[in-house]
């Protein structure tokens, strides 16, 4: 005679973090899976405040609770995240994410804390990927870079064609001279 397996129901505290989740996951332009592993609570009290500062929420995430928002939000690539002990910090800011990210790994080489892999635009990206996310300029450089890129050729344009105009005009002169002596 077998024994029947009881099915644990989910309880009404997992489907509502499954809920959050799902919520945060449907707005999030990049969702970085960590391993925090080994860090001290207090280690990880500063990275959360020193991300939510930067806009950037970090949750401790059950990967089972996590890929079932990500199935939820339409986008399994987030169950991906899911790897041993996750944390997932999410932010709207693609590069800003990433180098607040990075920023902090830097400082605190010693700490366990280590990015894996990301979730960037609905795509899954490895943690070389982040780094080089994190080295991008700000936003309002990058638009300033371009618009100082386009304002000098245009002025470049703008002296070649005053030096065409001064040159034919020079060369009609010229031809008129010409033509004058000729005759």
């Amino acid at each position: 005679m077998a024994v029947a397996k009881e099915v644990a129901l989910p309880t009404q505290h997992k489907i509502d973090q499954v809920a959050d989740l799902t919520a945060l996951l449907q707005d999030a332009e990049i969702a970085i899976g960590a391993s925090y592993k080994g860090m001290p609570v207090s280690d990880l009290t500063a990275l959360r405040r020193q991300m939510n500062a930067n806009g950037i929420q970090v949750r401790v995430v059950k990967n089972t609770l996590l890929r079932r928002a990500a199935a939820q939000a339409g986008n399994a690539q987030f169950g991906e995240l899911a790897q041993q002990d996750t944390a997932i910090l999410v932010g709207s800011d693609v590069v800003e994410t990433a180098r607040q990210v990075m920023t902090y790994r830097r400082e605190h080489a010693t700490s366990p804390f280590a990015v894996r892999n990301a979730v960037v635009s609905g795509d899954l990206v490895t943690a070389a990927y982040v780094e080089d996310l994190s080295t991008v300029p700000p936003r309002d450089e990058l638009i300033a870079r371009i618009a100082g890129g386009l304002t000098g050729k245009i002025r470049e344009l703008a002296g070649l064609l005053q030096a065409t105009t001064r040159e034919f005009a020079g060369l009609i002169d010229a031809r008129a001279s010409q033509l004058e002596g000729q005759q």
